[in-house]
C-alpha cells in the first residue's frame, strides 16, 4: 500500500511538474531553500535518470520524435514566392545533413521558413530538427536559424535574475523596451541563475556579476558583431561590448566541439544538472561567416548531443544556455492594438503566457530579436 501511495505520489508529482505552469521551479526553489542546492542536484540527477532508463527500455524502437508536420516529398518549403518577391530561402543557411540516419526522420535538416505574423519583412527565420544521439530516438533538438543581416539581438536581465547586489530593482524591469516592441520577433531564454555558477553579465554600464574566465561570453561588440568565445580569450575587448551574457565553457568554438564534450558523461554544463544529465536543454550559436545565428532547444539531450546539433547546423560557435523542463523557451510575436503578443512557440509544450516579456515582466533574463528593417524600408532604400 505504501510502495503504491509512493508510486501515485511520484507520478503525480512529475505530471504537476510539467503541466502546471512555474509549479518546477517554484517546488525546486521552495526545498533548496530548505536543504539546499546539493541535495536537489543530486535529487535531478536521479529523477531524470530514472526517467532516462525508462525511455530507453521502452521508447528506443519508436520512430523518431518530431514536432512539426515535415515537407512533402518533392517540395523544398512549404512558402512559394509571389511573381516579384524575393525568393523565401535566400537567407536560409546551408543544408544540413543529419548526424545519424538511423534516427532521423523525415524532413530533418531541411530548413523551413518562419515568421512573425506581423512582420512584412523578407523571410529571416528558418526551422529545421535534428536526432543527434544514435541511441535516443526520442531525442530531439529544434533549430532556428537568424539571418543576422534582418535580425538584430538583444538582452534583457529578469527582475530577479542573474542575482545582483549591483543592480538595483528599479534599473531591471524584465519587459522588452516599449520603443522596441513595435519591431518585436521574437524572445528566447537566457543562461543559469547566478547561484549555478556564477556566470557573469553586463548591460552597458550595469555589471550584474563580475565576469569568469573559465566561462563561455556571448557578447555584442561596439561595431553590432555578435562573439561567442571563451572569456579568457575576450579579456582584452570585453570591456567594449555593448552587453554579454556568461555561460558554462562553450560548447563549441572554433569549430571544434568542447574537448570535455567528447565524452559522453560530462559534468561541466550544469551547476544543478550535470552535462551527462538527459534533459531540456538549449543553446545558441554562431556560424562562421556570421550571417546567421542559432538558437537550440532539445529534449531528452545530453550537453554532447546538443553540441553535435549545432555542430551539424554550421556554428563555429555555440554556448548552452538554460536548462530543465520550465525554462528553455523560444517564442515568436504577434502585434495588435493591445500591442505585442506572445506566440507560436518553436515546439507545442512550451508553457507561457501571451503577455510575457511585453507585459508581464520576466523574472529570468532573456533575449530578444527584433527587425533591423521592413519590407517598405527595403522598397525605398
Amino acid at each position: 500500500m505504501v510502495g503504491a501511495i509512493g508510486v501515485a505520489s511520484t507520478a503525480g508529482l512529475w505530471i504537476a511538474i510539467h503541466e502546471i505552469d512555474g509549479f518546477g521551479p517554484a517546488l525546486a526553489d521552495g526545498v533548496r531553500s530548505v536543504v539546499g542546492p546539493g541535495p536537489v542536484a543530486w535529487a535531478e540527477d536521479v529523477a531524470y535518470g530514472a526517467a532516462d532508463w525508462l525511455n530507453l527500455h521502452v521508447r528506443s524502437e519508436e520512430a523518431p520524435k518530431t514536432y512539426w508536420e515535415a515537407p512533402k516529398p518533392g517540395t523544398t518549403v512549404p512558402i512559394v514566392a509571389a511573381p516579384g518577391e524575393p525568393d523565401p530561402m535566400a537567407n536560409a543557411p546551408a543544408a544540413v545533413t543529419p548526424p545519424f540516419e538511423k534516427v532521423a526522420a523525415d524532413g530533418d535538416g531541411q530548413w523551413i521558413p518562419m515568421k512573425a505574423p506581423w512582420d512584412t519583412g523578407t523571410i529571416a527565420l528558418y526551422k529545421t530538427l535534428l536526432h543527434p544521439d544514435p541511441k535516443r530516438p526520442f531525442a530531439a533538438v529544434a533549430v532556428v536559424a537568424i539571418h543576422l543581416g534582418d535580425m538584430s539581438l538583444h538582452l534583457v536581465a529578469g527582475t530577479d535574475e542573474p542575482k545582483s547586489q549591483q543592480v538595483p530593482r528599479a534599473e531591471r524591469p524584465g519587459l522588452v523596451p516599449e520603443a522596441d516592441q513595435e519591431t518585436l520577433v521574437a524572445a528566447f531564454n537566457g543562461g543559469f541563475k547566478a547561484m549555478h555558477g556564477n556566470y557573469g553579465m553586463r548591460i552597458g554600464e550595469r555589471l550584474f556579476i563580475p565576469p569568469r574566465g573559465v566561462a563561455c561570453d556571448v557578447g555584442l561588440t561596439k561595431d553590432d558583431s555578435i562573439v561567442i568565445a571563451t572569456h579568457e580569450s575576450l579579456a582584452e575587448v570585453e570591456p567594449t561590448f555593448a552587453w554579454y551574457r556568461q555561460t558554462p565553457p562553450c560548447l563549441v568554438e572554433g569549430g571544434e566541439p568542447n574537448p570535455g564534450l567528447l565524452h559522453e558523461f560530462n559534468r561541466n554544463w550544469g551547476a544543478t544538472v550535470g552535462g551527462d544529465t538527459i534533459i531540456r536543454r538549449s543553446a545558441i550559436g554562431l556560424s562562421k561567416d556570421k550571417k546567421h545565428l542559432f538558437y537550440a532547444l532539445g529534449d531528452a539531450v545530453t550537453a554532447q548531443s546538443l553540441g553535435r546539433a549545432l555542430l551539424a547546423v554550421g556554428a563555429h560557435d555555440a554556448a548552452q544556455l538554460d536548462v530543465n523542463y520550465s525554462y528553455p523557451r523560444f517564442l515568436l510575436f504577434e502585434r495588435g492594438e493591445g500591442g505585442s503578443t506572445a506566440t507560436a512557440p518553436i515546439i507545442p509544450d512550451i508553457k507561457y503566457n501571451p503577455a510575457d516579456y511585453v507585459r508581464t515582466p520576466s523574472q529570468r533574463d532573456f533575449f530578444y530579436l527584433k527587425r533591423k528593417r521592413l519590407k517598405t524600408a527595403r522598397a525605398e532604400d
